[in-house]
């Protein structure tokens, strides 16, 4: 564990009480005792260093201290990821959180084979967060993962700020600049559509279109869709993470 995520913000008095799965992951999985420290957020992306006060045979009491936060050097992704089927999403949600996505919408779209309205929304739900949770304290990615209910595109804004970058992928080269270009303005707000297992269709592109999402091609492979968000964000996160040694002709 890189660090822990606390599951609600602690209160004023800096003692907080663990228990249930919480207290089984630090005190069984981990191990941890009495006086023994570990690193922590809680949901908002406050970050904390905590301390086992008193340890009980179902509980623990921590004392949890603020401590500086990080400074952001990346810009807020938000992935929306078009439904897969089976637990296909539990395994984008868990790379993509390590990869550094702020946010992960699962997408309602045309061609998903799954439907939102046939399935335990409250338990999938619980499930998803679960995952991201697991995974931000795998990673020790400093911001939380929000994993929002799932929306259509119809839903999506028509408003964009100028520092946000709507992109979206696509199996035919429809692009209209590289990637390295769009992100040639070092956007701090960052929207990306995936599509499911069966693509996007005719609407659903010119639905994105009307609303300012661009085109990104990746090439000639065929990639699944739980692997091409992950390869998506990671060419994101290089580019702009080595923005001083690229320059664009």
């Amino acid at each position: 564990m890189r660090q822990f995520v606390l599951p609600h913000q602690p209160p004023d008095e800096g003692l907080m009480r663990l228990s249930d799965n919480d207290f089984h992951y630090l005190a069984t999985v981990l191990r941890l005792r009495r006086e023994d420290s570990f690193p922590a957020i809680d949901p908002d992306g406050r970050h904390y260093h905590c301390t086992i006060e008193i340890a009980g045979e179902s509980y623990l009491d921590v004392r949890v201290l603020p401590r500086g936060e990080p400074e952001q050097d990346a810009p807020q992704i938000i992935l929306y990821q078009g439904l897969p089927k089976g637990r296909k999403l539990d395994e984008v949600i868990r790379k993509c959180t390590e990869a550094g996505v702020t946010a992960i919408v699962p997408l309602a779209s045309e061609f998903s084979v799954i439907r939102v309205e046939a399935m335990n929304l409250d338990v999938k739900l619980d499930r998803w967060r679960r995952v991201a949770r697991e995974a931000v304290q795998q990673s020790g990615s400093p911001f939380p993962v929000q994993i929002r209910e799932p929306v259509t595109m119809d839903q999506f804004s028509d408003r964009v700020s100028d520092n946000t970058l709507r992109l979206f992928l696509h199996q035919e080269p429809l692009e209209q600049q590289t990637l390295h270009r769009y992100l040639a303005h070092l956007p701090r707000h960052i929207e990306l559509v995936v599509g499911p297992e069966g693509g996007l269709s005719h609407r659903e592109l010119e639905i994105l279109d009307a609303k300012a999402f661009r085109p990104v091609y990746l090439g000639s492979q065929v990639l699944r869709t739980e692997t091409a968000a992950l390869y998506a964000i990671a060419a994101i996160r290089t580019i702009l993470m080595e923005q001083t040694s690229w320059m664009l002709k």
